[in-house]
């Protein structure tokens, strides 16, 4: 190779670098345009269930969220766990994001601060956990758990009756 030659390979080469830089500088301040992508993940949280007297397992135990103003606020999720019950509550984010660069990444909160989740079983009383969304979004809460109290069934006016003529 000449001279020549050696000059227009660095030419070129130093002319591709600097379109380049330029092009990733352009678009690190946004000068091609900015998008906003919605995503929704979920959030997970499980809760153990006991018998508040025999410390058992309480099985079949099924779920209910609420919030103001949205009285469906998650889902139950198969935990694949005896006794163990999950709940997904969604999470919505919003992803600043440029041609090659993820520039920012924000929360949708909710309008209420806090969720309540009933926990729901026929034999037991109804506990209501009532939990602070900003731990929901930050995954701090894992695993709980939650002692429930079984339900005193009054006794029917047959079997009163019948136990007062013996």
């Amino acid at each position: 190779m000449d001279n020549k030659q050696i000059k227009i390979f660095a030419t070129i080469l130093t002319s591709v670098i600097i379109i380049a830089g330029a092009f990733i500088t352009a678009d690190y301040f946004e000068l091609f345009g900015a998008k906003i992508e919605k995503r929704l993940n979920f959030s997970e949280i499980r809760f153990r269930t006991l018998d508040k007297e025999s410390g058992a397992i309480v099985t079949d135990v099924g779920v209910r969220c609420f919030q103001k103003n949205n009285m469906n606020a998650c889902t139950r999720k198969e935990s694949h766990q005896f006794g163990v019950v999950s709940v997904n509550i969604p999470v919505q984010r919003a992803v600043k994001k440029t041609l090659l660069f993820k520039k920012a990444e924000e929360i949708y909160k909710s309008i209420d601060p806090k969720i309540n989740i009933m926990l729901l079983h026929q034999n037991y009383y109804n506990p209501t956990v009532t939990l602070m969304m900003e731990d929901v979004y930050s995954n701090k809460i894992s695993q709980q758990t939650v002692e429930m109290q079984p339900r005193v069934w009054a006794k029917s006016t047959q079997e009163s009756e019948e136990e007062s003529d013996e």
